[in-house]
């Protein structure tokens, strides 16, 4: 467990590098990918909270800057009036096809100490450890539950 945690730190550390370059946080990439590969009429913010890769983040105020900074605007629902969807704007897609290449590139470079069959078993074996976490979290609550 150990050294899969350090092992994200790591990865962690070069993704911040390349998206602060671009005046980006980590958390506001990932929320610019996520509503750019969204529905045309956006995501609300809880489908974007839900879609987040690192859940601690406030969504509501990591879409505020983007917006500020012209890369995401708020579109209200037309079913739901109090609701308002998160749409990309132009210059927020510009920006993430500039990303697109060197995203690329860095995911290269990061497992380029692996060959591909090895990539492959690495994520097929972190696939199954998500999975069975997701699975042991009520057992978890059980024993957090017990020691309080």
């Amino acid at each position: 467990m150990l050294q899969l945690m350090l092992t994200r730190e790591a990865v962690v550390r070069v993704q911040e590098r390349l998206f602060e370059a671009h005046g980006l946080t980590i958390q506001q990439y990932n929320v610019l990918r996520i509503a750019r590969g969204g529905p045309v009429k956006g995501h609300p913010i809880y489908e974007i909270e839900r879609r987040m890769i690192y859940r601690f983040a406030n969504v509501t105020r990591l879409v505020d800057r983007l917006e500020t900074q012209g890369l995401l605007k708020r579109v209200a629902d037309p079913k739901d009036r109090r609701v308002s969807r998160v749409v990309i704007t132009p210059k927020g897609r510009r920006l993430m096809e500039r990303l697109d290449e060197p995203v690329r590139v860095m995911a290269a470079q990061l497992t380029s100490c692996c060959d591909e069959q090895e990539c492959l078993s690495i994520s097929n074996w972190l696939e199954r450890l998500r999975e069975h976490c997701t699975q042991q979290e009520g057992a978890q609550e059980e024993l957090v539950g017990a020691i309080s």
